[in-house]
């Protein structure tokens, strides 16, 4: 009988964590889709100081068809060159994919679409493609990004080859 009870107690402590760890997961996938809520409402509108606070003060970007910014006043002349150039945003979804906890850090995988206004364009440019975020814990337990990535799923060449179709074209 005592083997039993033991075997028993075994059993629940491994199932135990388990779920606990799922929570946690789900709670971290909560988190992390509530923080790209906040930005992206951000982004659309056009609130660049809040935006910017959402970032650790030496934040690196690595954007797409673009040099890296290194920290806070890197991303905000990018931000006022595309302003002044007449650029605007107007829609951008992200959508978390994976998120997994790394000691201090949580990174985070998904996707994204996004509608941009440019000058000289005839219509709006649409683009979708796949992100990579790296958060830290700021002093107050929130999350601050340290390091982000994006790329398009569109290729450029074959957008520009008369007749070619790109990935994701029906």
């Amino acid at each position: 009988m005592r083997v039993s009870q033991r075997l028993g107690a075994a059993c629940l402590v491994l199932i135990l964590p388990t779920g606990a760890v799922a929570d946690s997961h789900q709670d971290l996938m909560q988190e992390v889709t509530a923080f790209g809520d906040a930005l992206a409402r951000a982004i659309l509108d056009n609130d660049a100081e809040a935006a910017f606070a959402m970032y650790v003060e030496d934040a690196i970007s690595l954007p797409n068809y673009g040099p890296r910014m290194d920290g806070i006043e890197s991303f905000r002349k990018h931000h006022e060159e595309m302003s002044g150039a007449g650029m605007k945003i107007l829609s951008f979804e992200n959508s978390p994919t994976e998120v997994w906890p790394a000691g201090d850090m949580v990174i985070e995988i998904g996707t994204f679409e996004i509608s941009l206004e440019m000058p000289g364009a005839p219509h709006a440019v649409e683009d979708k493609g796949k992100y990579m975020t790296v958060y830290v814990r700021d002093q107050d337990g929130s999350l601050k990004i340290k390091a982000e990535t994006w790329n398009t799923d569109l290729d450029p060449m074959a957008m520009m080859a008369p007749g070619q179709k790109h990935e994701g074209e029906g």
